[in-house]
């Protein structure tokens, strides 16, 4: 005779029934005792013989689970149960379809709602692997096939909902904009998709570092501009970064809609149909006006896929998959706003009151292998504050006169190009600020020294405050003032240079944009001379791709020296001239697009 060493009564419900039954709990399973089931139930109403079935079959309660026994054989909960990481959008919807379809004898399915972004990094690094994984978009299989674990856990995969990404107004909504287009979003638009008057549209949409949404969002912006075109893409591209607004986590994008939209005359949110839907739902007045994309949109395509290598829970898994496509499946994902996998409409009634039409508009296909790490990395580095080592060379040609009708308001009828090039940095730092860093290096003037440099003030930030009460950029802004032109030395810069480039990586920051910027008023005559070979050998040794700096060079008078020029194209950089006092507020607005450029493509 077995020893319990605990017992006690439980209740379970049987139809409209509860059974109550005495349960002992024995190397830590709960056991029914039926002996004692039968006899208290006999001083009670007598059961029904389908409950009598039940009892006989052995109805068994794990630990954390279920399971049944069939035939006298114990399905154990760790064999019985299929562990499925669900997207909070697609979750509600599991559940249901667990607890309403029968799914074998032995096919406890156990829904663990996660945001797809927690469960991507986690499958990438091999911890907490479901059996199943069912996230919003296929872009997070991407992100999760970029470690080395999750190459090697991510079985097949296939879609079972689709929620398309659709364009939602405030509930005024701008007149015109139901055929809006994803080209149309884009600054200065395109052909008929021009927006309206003055294109100072705000666009609001998920963040894309944490969201499907967000990071389709950009695909599709990406894709309106067209690839292949160069750094003029790129330009546009990052002009349309800086129309994006973030909305924040659990943040109503309707309630993001009922602001005022600061510094923009029009604003739009890209919210899934899904969302929308839930709007339409609610009743209420004032919901936001929504439109699909005339042209094409993405779509949220929730990928079910297998990541257990275990057949018996495989089997249960198509199982399971079966069920999403039947009738009932499909109907239990339509009522919370989802299609199913073939696209057809949920939630008619829904659709019609949220002016949403019910067939499924031309999906654009923005998922491809990369393109989720790669956008991601680009929004990353647009939101970056920059880390930034500006090197002035004084030398030479900087004490010439700077001629051009453009200048003189700024520097005065007999300014150089040196008071040029510190006119322009101060109006750059205006447009820094105050969390991005800054340090300011010249040079010495005397080629092959042992030092070629004169480090000015540190780097430092900007908005810190010094030794002296003052904050860094003021202090900054008082040195930059004290430099004067000096002359000869021009071959310094090469050596300059090294040292600069080499500083910047000893001062790398991985949160921020690292900059080496040189002002330069060497023409574009310039021959450079036997050192300039020795201090581009050492510049291309400098070059680390797991520190990537951004180096750039800004010419002020009559062009860019051809060496420094050379030693840009080493490290892919990039090279401007200044031609007027505005041209520096350009060449930091293209520090968005130093961004979202990744060398050596642009």
């Amino acid at each position: 005779m077995v020893a319990f060493s605990r017992q006690k009564w439980v209740e379970r419900p049987f139809g409209s029934r509860r059974l109550r039954l005495r349960a002992s709990q024995h190397q830590g399973r709960l056991m029914i005792d039926p002996t004692t089931a039968r006899s208290r139930a006999a001083r009670r109403d007598r059961i029904s013989v389908a409950a009598a079935i039940a009892l006989g079959a052995g109805l068994i309660l794990g630990g954390g689970g279920w399971a049944l026994i069939a035939n006298g054989e114990e399905c154990g909960s760790g064999g019985a149960s299929l562990v499925v990481k669900a997207d909070p959008a697609i979750a509600p919807a599991a559940s249901a379809i667990v607890a309403r379809q029968g799914l074998g004898r032995c096919a406890g399915v156990r829904i663990v709602p996660e945001e797809s972004a927690g469960t991507a990094a986690a499958l990438a690094a091999g911890r907490g692997v479901p059996d199943v994984w069912i996230p919003d978009s296929e872009l997070w299989l991407d992100l999760a096939r970029s470690g080395p674990s999750g190459r090697t856990v991510l079985g097949r995969s296939v879609s079972v909902a689709v929620s398309p990404l659709v364009f939602a107004f405030p509930p005024e909504g701008s007149p015109g904009r139901e055929d809006q287009t994803w080209p149309g979003l884009l600054p200065g638009g395109t052909g008929d998709d021009r927006p309206e008057a003055g294109n100072d549209l705000l666009i609001r949409m998920p963040d894309p570092a944490r969201t499907a949404t967000g990071m389709a969002s950009l695909l599709a912006l990406e894709g309106a501009i067209g690839k292949g075109l160069g750094s003029g893409a790129l330009k546009r591209f990052a002009d349309t970064l800086r129309t994006v607004e973030i909305l924040e986590p659990g943040q109503d994008p309707g309630a993001a809609l009922n602001r005022p939209a600061q510094g923009a005359s029009a604003q739009v949110a890209v919210v899934s149909e899904q969302q929308a839907l839930r709007w339409g739902a609610t009743g209420r007045a004032g919901v936001p006006a929504t439109a699909y994309p005339s042209s094409g949109t993405p779509a949220l395509d929730f990928p079910f896929t297998v990541t257990t290598a275990d057949l018996g829970r495989q089997r249960r898994a198509d199982e399971f998959l079966r069920e999403f496509r039947a009738p009932a499946g499909v109907a239990e994902l339509n009522r919370r706003g989802l299609r199913s996998a073939t696209g057809g409409a949920g939630g008619a009634g829904g659709a019609a009151r949220t002016g949403l039409s019910a067939p499924l508009p031309r999906i654009q296909a923005v998922a491809s292998p990369g393109a989720a790490s790669r956008i991601q990395e680009t929004w990353r580095s647009f939101k970056q504050e920059i880390n930034v080592l500006a090197l002035v060379d004084p030398s030479g040609p900087a004490g010439a006169a700077m001629t051009g009708a453009a200048w003189r308001a700024d520097i005065g009828p007999g300014g150089n190009r040196l008071d040029a090039m510190l006119v322009s940095l101060n109006r750059g730092l205006n447009l820094v600020g105050d969390d991005s860093e800054f340090g300011l290096w010249t040079t010495s003037g005397r080629p092959g020294a042992r030092r070629p440099h004169r480090p000015v003030v540190g780097i430092g930030e900007l908005g810190g405050r010094t030794r002296t009460g003052t904050t860094h950029r003021l202090f900054l802004e008082k040195q930059l003032n004290a430099i004067r032109p000096r002359p000869g030395g021009g071959d310094a810069v090469y050596d300059s240079v090294v040292a600069a480039y080499q500083e910047m990586k000893r001062r790398y920051d991985a949160d921020q944009l690292n900059v080496v910027l040189v002002l330069s008023a060497m023409g574009a005559d310039g021959r450079p001379s036997a050192r300039f070979g020795k201090a581009l050998a050492r510049l291309r040794q400098q070059i680390d791709t797991a520190r990537p700096i951004v180096f750039v060079v800004v010419g002020f008078g009559a062009g860019i020296d051809p060496g420094l020029k050379q030693m840009s194209g080493a490290v892919q950089g990039h090279s401007f001239q200044i031609r007027n006092p505005e041209g520096i507020e350009e060449l930091f607005r293209n520090s968005d697009l130093m961004r979202v450029c990744n060398p050596p493509h642009c």
